[in-house]
């Protein structure tokens, strides 16, 4: 059994390869797969921003207790928040930003489905972004809650 080459493709490269598999010239099909990985950017967008409101509401419950137990804790929470709100700010501003498939057109149809798929992987990276730091302010949050068992069980 032979390795498969696999490589990252450009803009112009996915169209040609969308094209291949769809059809050339078959804009309807392509737009509704475009449009469709944008919806599914939202809705992962949508999950991270779920789990970045949990550990606020936990925050702000739990959150004074646990800064007042010592320097780590307070470091670790403070950390925490601080890539936690990192990675809202980014989710917000990147992939839930608002942009409708329809609002700008370039001068080829081609063009515009290329102008998308750039969109698509703008919005791809930021998510990943968002999706590092939450993990790194997840991290930190949890480092926190160890800390403070941690001096409860110590007291």
């Amino acid at each position: 059994m032979s390795a498969i080459t696999v490589r990252k493709l450009s803009p112009d490269e996915e169209l040609n390869y969308l094209f291949e598999i769809h059809g050339e010239g078959n804009y309807t099909k392509l737009y509704d797969i475009l449009i469709h990985s944008s919806t599914v950017l939202h809705n992962r967008s949508q999950l991270l921003l779920s789990l970045a409101t949990i550990c606020l509401t936990i925050s702000g419950f739990s959150g004074p207790k646990i800064a007042a137990s010592g320097l780590f804790t307070r470091g670790c929470l403070a950390f925490g928040l601080t890539s936690i709100l990192l990675s809202v700010l980014i989710i917000i501003s990147g992939p839930l930003h608002l942009r409708w498939g329809t609002q700008r057109r370039a001068s080829t149809l081609d063009d515009s489905l290329k102008y998308l798929i750039q969109m698509r992987n703008v919005k791809t990276m930021k998510y990943h972004i968002a999706v590092v730091l939450l993990i790194i302010g997840l991290a930190g949050f949890v480092g926190s809650i160890i800390g403070y068992i941690a001096l409860l069980d110590g007291a």
